[in-house]
């Protein structure tokens, strides 16, 4: 409902921040003083005598300071009037200036055209600059930088900017795998391990890989198929083809114009590691987890230098470490173990354990923490980064996680988070 004019000039000159003069009392300092000069008096004591006579918007009166301060604003003003305000800005600077905004504004609605879509990372490496919050020289977060884009981006019509719409939803687990699940949890607690054991004995890891681009088209389509069920874009051009979903296959499937990256986390006693595979790594084999078992060896040995490291190795249930039908052991993963002393968490048969446990495991959260940091430090041109270079970046993203994350607490918490699968009847949960 829109104000009268008699309440507008009673807000005007009634209201105020908390603690502030208002308008009215503003004119009256100004009046006073007008009053105390007309008769002939100096200057001493006239603050004195004003903060006497007027209050603060909540009570109490200002002190000599703030009296003496507001007439110098007024004297300095030849266009002052009560009530005026020299606060430009109200609140605590915001972490992107209008430039930075403008600029993360042009690039994402020039990737929009360019096919192109417009996801955190892409930003990131188009504007390297603009992202940089000024108080930390670290990127803002997502959230920022789509504010900017609901904000400011449009398809065709600046009345009609952009959203961030869904495309489809999650899969629910089945009754069947809750069920799965909640076995699982169960046997884990039989074990009755203490939270001790866990943290002191268990090294979580897993084979990973990453999918470089070798080509600007395949950069592209990479970042659209990174956006994964949501896109940015007009409603009114929802059907464009540039607004449609990527294929998930450009972030995982090999092609002419990319290069696979194998590699793997190594999660222990509150540390994360990370080594990078040699090219012509064979994957996700027996033989790839028998040179994943070697890599471990390696590195504990490195970090547990004149202590006991960790000696139980905690894998998924991939198949290069258990046979999908059964959950019988591979023989060249089982070996591997052997020769480097170490042992496998469910030994010689994992069937316990079901696929879907992404949020349960440990070296899960790792991985998604380190992909996070490979998204936010995506190079301008990804096509030309070089496998030495990716190299040098996932190690740098798995230092920073070190220095910035709680990874002990990480390490800690399997026992909970089986509690809660245990609480949840297997159901889904959030650690």
């Amino acid at each position: 409902m829109a104000l009268s004019q008699q309440q507008l000039l009673k807000k005007s000159w009634l209201e105020a921040p908390r603690g502030n003069l208002n308008a009215l009392s503003e004119a009256k300092e100004w009046a006073l003083r007008e009053v105390w000069r007309h008769d002939g008096k100096s200057d001493w004591g006239l603050q004195t005598f004003v903060a006497g006579r007027v209050k603060k918007v909540g009570g109490g009166s200002p002190n000599q300071a703030a009296i003496s301060k507001f007439f110098a604003k007024v004297d300095a003003d030849a266009d002052w009037f009560p009530g005026k305000s020299y606060q430009k800005t109200h609140g605590p600077e915001p972490a992107l200036s209008a430039q930075a905004r403008n600029a993360i504004a042009h690039s994402a609605m020039s990737m929009k055209l360019r096919d192109e879509e417009p996801t955190f990372g892409k930003i990131v490496g188009a504007c390297p600059n603009a992202i940089l919050n000024p108080a930390t020289k670290k990127p803002v977060d997502k959230k920022r930088v789509y504010d900017v884009m609901r904000a400011h981006c449009y398809d065709e019509d600046q009345d009609d900017p952009w959203t961030c719409r869904p495309r489809l939803s999650k899969t629910a687990l089945t009754e069947d795998m809750e069920q799965k699940r909640w076995d699982w949890a169960v046997a884990v607690q039989a074990l009755r391990h203490t939270p001790k054991w866990y943290y002191e004995r268990l090294v979580w890891t897993d084979l990973c890989n990453s999918i470089l681009p070798r080509s600007e088209k395949k950069a592209a389509e990479q970042a659209l198929a990174r956006k994964g069920g949501k896109g940015w874009g007009s409603s009114g051009t929802k059907m464009y083809s540039r607004n449609l979903r990527g294929k998930r296959e450009a972030l995982k499937q090999k092609s002419w114009d990319t290069e696979k990256v194998w590699w793997a986390p190594f999660l222990a006693r509150g540390k994360l590691h990370v080594e990078v595979f040699d090219q012509g790594f064979p994957g996700e084999v027996p033989k790839g987890a028998a040179l994943l078992v070697a890599k471990a060896r390696a590195a504990l040995n490195i970090r547990f230098q004149g202590s006991e490291p960790p000696t139980v190795v905690y894998v998924d249930r991939g198949k290069g470490f258990y046979d999908p039908g059964t959950g019988r052991i591979t023989a060249e993963f089982e070996e591997a173990l052997q020769e480097s002393g170490l042992k496998a968490f469910w030994g010689e048969d994992a069937s316990a354990q079901p696929g879907q446990l992404q949020e349960i495991h440990l070296h899960e959260t790792a991985v998604s923490w380190l992909r996070h940091r490979l998204t936010t430090s995506t190079p301008a041109s990804a096509a030309k980064e070089t496998r030495e270079e990716y190299t040098a970046r996932l190690k740098a993203c798995c230092a920073d996680i070190n220095a910035t994350c709680d990874v002990d607490a990480l390490s800690r918490s399997f026992p909970k988070r089986v509690q809660l699968v245990v609480d949840a009847e297997g159901g889904r949960i959030r650690p």
